[in-house]
C-alpha cells in the first residue's frame, strides 16, 4: 500500500509536542529581550570595554610620566643659624653668629630627562595601539558572536523542521506496517536519528547560551543583530600594516630611548645653591662691637663619573641589549602575523569553497526533491522518498549555516590584525 494512501489516515503523534515544546523553551530562555539595533550601534560599545580602557588609561599615564620626566626637581629650601655659642647663646654677642636661608635647585642631566621622557612616549604609543588592536579584536568577537548566534538559530530552526519531517514519516511508516510491509528496520532508523536531533537541539540550546553570555561581556547585552558583511581585506605584506608589529616598533623605540638614556649617563648631573646669611649688630657699648650686616653664599655642583666601569657602563650594555632584543621581537612578531594571516586566509579560502560545493549540492537536493514529488502526484512514486530527501536537504542546510559563520568568523579574525582596514 503506498504512502499517497496512508497519507490522510495516519494517526496523530502525540509524542511530537513534548519535542518541540522543548524546543520553544530553549529558544525562550536563551533568547535574551532587546531593541532591535544596528551593529554600529553595538560595536561603539566597544570602545567601553574595560580592556580598551586600561589600555588607554595606561597611555594617558605615560603621556603624562614623559611629561614629568622632563622637568627639574623640587628645590630644597634650608633654614638655620650658623656659630652660635653654647656659653650665652644671642645673636648679638659673637661677629660670626648669623642667620640662614638657603636655596638648592638640582638639575639633572638633560640627557638622560630627555631620553626618559622619550622612552615613556614610546610606552605610550605602545598601550595606544595595544589597545586599538585590543578593539579590532573584540570588534572580531562580535562579529564571530554574531554570526555563531544566527548560525544557532538557523539550526535550531532546521532541527525543529527535521522532528516535524520524522514525525511525519513515522506515520507513513507506521501506516506501511500495518499494510503488511516488513520495515521495522526503517522504524527504528527513525527513532535513532530523531534521537540525534534532539541531543544536538539540546546542544544547540547550551551553544546559544554560551554565545549569548560572550556577547553579554562585549556589549552588555545579547542582541539579535544580524553580523554586517565581512570581506576579507587584501594584505601586501607590509611589516607595519599590522597592528603586532607596530606594537614591536613602539618597543624598538622605548629601547632605543634606554640606550640614549645609558650614553648621557656619563654626563655631569649640575646644583645650583643660594644661600643668605643675616648678622645682627652688637650692644654699642661692648669693647668688642660690631656692626649688623647682610651676605650671601652661592655655589655649583656637578657629578664626575668616577665609578662609571661599575656603573654607567653596564648600564649602558644592558640597554644596547634590550635594543636588540627588541628589533628581534619585531622580527618574530613580525613572522609569527605572517603565519597567521596566511593560516587565516586559506581557511577562508577553503570556507568559501565548501560553501560553494554545499549551494550546489543543496541546489541538486532542490532537483531531486521536486522530481520525487512529481513523481509521487503522478502515483508512480513514494512520499518517503521526498521525506528522506527533504530531512537530507535540511541537514545539508545545516551544514551550509555553519560554514557562512566560520567564513565570517575567520574574514573577521583575520582583517582585525591590520591596522589600515
Amino acid at each position: 500500500m503506498s504512502g499517497k494512501f496512508l497519507w490522510g489516515a495516519q494517526a496523530p503523534n502525540y509524542g511530537a509536542f513534548w519535542r518541540l515544546g522543548l524546543a520553544s523553551l530553549i529558544l525562550a530562555f536563551t533568547a535574551s529581550p532587546c531593541a532591535a539595533q544596528s551593529f554600529e550601534e553595538l560595536e561603539a560599545r566597544l570602545a567601553d570595554h574595560p580592556s580598551v580602557l586600561a589600555l588607554r588609561h595606561e597611555a594617558e599615564a605615560r603621556e603624562d610620566l614623559s611629561v614629568a620626566a622632563r622637568a627639574l626637581p623640587d628645590p630644597a629650601i634650608s633654614l638655620g643659624v650658623n656659630n652660635v655659642p653654647f656659653s650665652n647663646p644671642a645673636f648679638d654677642r659673637a661677629a660670626m653668629t648669623n642667620k640662614a636661608i638657603g636655596v638648592r635647585q638640582d638639575i639633572p642631566n638633560w640627557g638622560v630627562r630627555r631620553a626618559r621622557a622619550e622612552r615613556e612616549e614610546g610606552e605610550a604609543r605602545a598601550s595606544e595601539l595595544s589597545a586599538d588592536y585590543q578593539l579590532s579584536m573584540l570588534r572580531a568577537e562580535l562579529i564571530g558572536g554574531l554570526a555563531e548566534k544566527q548560525r544557532i538559530r538557523e539550526q535550531i530552526g532546521y532541527a525543529e523542521d527535521k522532528l516535524k519531517l520524522y514525525d511525519e514519516l513515522e506515520g507513513i511508516l507506521r501506516g506501511e506496517l500495518e499494510a503488511g510491509r516488513a520495515i521495522y528496520f526503517r522504524l527504528s532508523e527513525v527513532d535513532v536519528e530523531r534521537a540525534d536531533v534532539e541531543r544536538s537541539l539540546a546542544e544547540l540550546g547550551a551553544d546559544l547560551a554560551r554565545v549569548d553570555a560572550a556577547l553579554v561581556d562585549l556589549v552588555g547585552e545579547a542582541p539579535e543583530t544580524a553580523p554586517p558583511p565581512v570581506v576579507l581585506q587584501p594584505w601586501d605584506g607590509e611589516a607595519l600594516a599590522l597592528y603586532a608589529t607596530q606594537i614591536a616598533d613602539a618597543g624598538i623605540d622605548t629601547a632605543k630611548a634606554g640606550v640614549g638614556e645609558g650614553k648621557a649617563a656619563f654626563g655631569p648631573n649640575f646644583g645650583v645653591q643660594l644661600t643668605y646669611h643675616q648678622r645682627e649688630a652688637s650692644d654699642p657699648s661692648l669693647l668688642d662691637s660690631f656692626n649688623g650686616d647682610d651676605w650671601f653664599s652661592a655655589g655649583v655642583t656637578f657629578s664626575v663619573p668616577l665609578w662609571a666601569p661599575k656603573n654607567q657602563a653596564p648600564k649602558l650594555r644592558a640597554a644596547k641589549a634590550r635594543e636588540a632584543g627588541a628589533r628581534a621581537s619585531y622580527q618574530k612578531t613580525y613572522r609569527d602575523g605572517r603565519e597567521r594571516l596566511a593560516t587565516l586566509a586559506a581557511a577562508h579560502a577553503a570556507s568559501r569553497k565548501n560553501i560553494e560545493i554545499l549551494r550546489n549540492k543543496a541546489k541538486s537536493l532542490d532537483d531531486i526533491i521536486a522530481s520525487a514529488r512529481r513523481n509521487y502526484e503522478a502515483g508512480s512514486g513514494d512520499y518517503i522518498l521526498v521525506l528522506d530527501v527533504e530531512i537530507g536537504r535540511l541537514t545539508l542546510l545545516s551544514e551550509l549555516a555553519s560554514e557562512r559563520a566560520r567564513s565570517t568568523t575567520l574574514a573577521a579574525q583575520a582583517n582585525s590584525q591590520l591596522a589600515v582596514q
